[in-house]
């Protein structure tokens, strides 16, 4: 279906992480290009729980999400929408930390050449936080390990109708 123009690389962003939905966009037009059916294939994507001043949170009550969607949403939405690429969490208590990155799957394809292919030209993180102990500053970074690569006109066109057609 899809054949690599690149080696395997990395896509970082990191959103602030409150009690209300925070959402950034992710500029894909670098690497998706319809005219040459160019593609961005995710394969793993990770998620980093850190404060602003690159500490781990400590102990407290509280817990946080954060959605990796294929298009723009607007807000969290649930675990079975097609447009949610991976999600990830933490939660807190007075004594313990834990961070769950299995609510959807993160890591996309087990063989060689597997994972998500994403034909939009941009992808938004949403994230948001609950609890007395949160945090106010509480981030969530995003790693994306990606490829470029190349469809079909057929596959092309049928990836860009499911992708877009909620949009």
């Amino acid at each position: 279906m899809a054949s690599a123009k690149t080696n395997s690389f990395y896509i970082r962003e990191t959103i602030d992480v409150d009690t209300t939905v925070g959402l950034d966009n992710l500029d894909l037009s670098l690497y998706v290009d319809p005219v040459n059916k160019q593609a961005l294939l995710v394969k793993n994507v990770d998620f980093i729980w850190a404060l602003s001043n690159f500490l781990p949170p400590a102990a407290a009550i509280f817990q946080a999400t954060c959605q990796l969607h294929d298009t723009t949403l607007g807000a969290l939405r649930e675990f079975d929408n097609q447009h949610q690429v991976a999600s990830g969490g933490v939660t807190a208590t007075a004594s313990a930390i834990s961070a769950d990155v299995d609510f959807f799957p993160d890591r996309l394809g087990m063989a060689k050449g597997e994972g998500r292919i994403i034909v939009n030209d941009s992808m938004e993180i949403a994230a948001q936080g609950a609890g007395a102990g949160l945090p106010g500053t509480l981030q969530c970074t995003v790693v994306m390990e990606c490829q470029v690569v190349k469809l079909t006109e057929k596959d092309y066109i049928t990836l860009a109708m499911q992708q877009v057609a909620d949009n």
